[in-house]
């Protein structure tokens, strides 16, 4: 979970493209960065500034993050492909983003 405003969130997802989306790229893992509270206009102005083309989800009434969290972001959680939750982790910090990669690629082995 992330938002526009979010300087950590803007951070963790400069590294995105390069060190996840590319890095797993033709691997069986999906990355999906969700929008709390904001509109599509919003993010799709944000995406396109950025140049970000990697697919975004809207989470406008913080439905979804309201389920996982209550304060808070980003927020990250690398699920299974049983659907457990592996790993969750608040905020950004480049050493527990380097951990994170590290788990999807042994994720990805199993």
């Amino acid at each position: 979970f992330w938002a526009t405003w979010c300087p950590p969130c803007r951070a963790e997802l400069a590294r995105v493209e390069k060190d996840i989306i590319k890095h797993f790229e033709g691997q069986p893992f999906v990355f999906l960065p969700v929008s709390r509270g904001e509109e599509h206009k919003t993010v799709a102005e944000f995406r396109e500034k950025m140049g970000y083309t990697f697919p975004m989800g809207l989470d406008t009434d913080q439905s979804i993050y309201k389920k996982y969290a209550v304060t808070y972001i980003p927020r990250n959680f690398l699920i299974d492909k049983d659907g457990k939750v592996v790993k969750a982790s608040v905020g950004y910090d480049e050493a527990e983003f380097a951990e994170l990669v590290k788990l999807i690629e042994n994720e990805i082995k199993k």
